[in-house]
């Protein structure tokens, strides 16, 4: 008997199907549980991930210093956050800025963030632009009071405090010298150009240019100071009255050379700078009344160093000290150009005083 034709029949739900509607059956089904899978994977991920978005909190406690540069990307931003113990994962911070297209809402600037807040919170604290920043150039040879006028004029809130802070707060062990200056941080603090959050406070403030200071006195610095006998307090003095007296950079080292050389032979610095420094005001031209100004700061009525540095040496004045080398010349006098003339007997500095500016000076 021939059997030709015959079809497999299966029966489902009261209903009979052959084999290629079987088939196509099955296939239909695996179709569904595999939407269904991904269906469940996609909850999960995307429920833990919205999890870590607004619940989940690093368990920490304080702040951290986060600084936002401009186009930084919000990988770079999510691995500085979490480098700085602020999120958890890089990843998902990444991803939410992605979902929620905050990536180009965020503001650069530097932030004080809490620590313990959701990924959201900090998002949100990043679009805020609280981390709004001034930027302040403090010039070579500027006094701490001279800084404090430029961080109120600049916005920053310790400016005001910033003088008082700076008198008697110290941190760095090279600060302390042999006598007491009337103010701590005068010399300590780098003149450099910085990106300051309007919210800092005067110590965080100094903090901040305390740190550029021990980063510049590298230790190539501080082993040449070593070599030459000049303790880091001395080599920032030193420098100070460089950074004051010279108005050029080539004027530096020879006017370092006239002070290492005075102090050697036990004579008074008498520098300028220091006179204009004890009387708390800058003058165009000092009188002999004003070199007699009871103070430790002048150097006409002192020998030896003043008690501390008389301003914020920049890193060229730094140098300058630490490459000079005392010789013969003992007397310097300023040209109208700014630059000066040098020589070796006082009679020698007289005359050039007498060429340059006439018998009546």
């Amino acid at each position: 008997m021939k059997r030709k034709n015959i079809k497999f029949l299966f029966l489902y739900r009261g209903v009979f199907m052959d084999k290629q509607s079987t088939s196509t059956f099955l296939q239909k089904s695996k179709k569904k549980i595999w939407v269904i899978v991904l269906a469940l994977l996609y909850l999960i991920v995307f429920g833990g991930t919205f999890y870590l978005y607004a619940f989940d909190r690093v368990p920490a406690e304080g702040e951290a210093a986060v600084t936002i540069p401009k186009a930084a990307t919000g990988r770079e931003i999510g691995n500085t956050l979490k480098e700085e113990g602020v999120i958890r994962s890089s990843s998902v911070f990444r991803l939410m800025l992605l979902i929620t297209g905050d990536a180009k809402k965020l503001q650069s600037g530097e932030y004080r963030i809490r620590r313990g807040l959701t990924v959201k919170e900090v998002i949100e604290e990043l679009k805020s632009g609280k981390g709004e920043v001034a930027t302040v150039t403090v010039p070579e040879g500027y006094t701490v009071r001279q800084i404090g006028e430029l961080l109120e004029k600049s916005g920053i809130a310790g400016g005001k405090d910033f003088v008082e802070e700076a008198s008697l707060y110290g941190p760095l062990g090279y600060m302390y010298g042999p006598e007491t200056p009337e103010i701590r941080g005068e010399g300590f603090l780098f003149p450099d150009t910085y990106e300051m959050p309007k919210e800092y406070t005067a110590k965080e403030i100094c903090d901040l240019m305390y740190r550029r200071t021990d980063e510049m006195l590298t230790e190539d610095i501080r082993k040449a100071a070593e070599e030459k006998n000049l303790s880091l307090y001395s080599l920032i003095t030193i420098a100070s009255m460089v950074e004051r007296e010279a108005r050029l950079k080539e004027d530096q080292k020879p006017i370092a050379e006239v002070i290492l050389a005075r102090l050697e032979k036990d004579m008074p610095l008498q520098i300028d700078a220091t006179v204009q420094y004890a009387l708390g005001k800058q003058k165009p031209e000092l009188t002999v009344e004003d070199t007699k100004t009871e103070s430790p700061y002048n150097t006409y009525l002192r020998k030896g160093l003043p008690p501390g540095p008389i301003g914020s040496p920049g890193i060229a004045a730094i140098r300058a000290v630490l490459e000079a080398v005392p010789g013969e010349y003992l007397y310097y006098v300023a040209l109208p150009d700014g630059r000066h003339v040098f020589t070796k007997t006082y009679e020698e500095h007289l005359a050039e005083i007498d060429k340059i500016y006439g018998a009546n000076q």
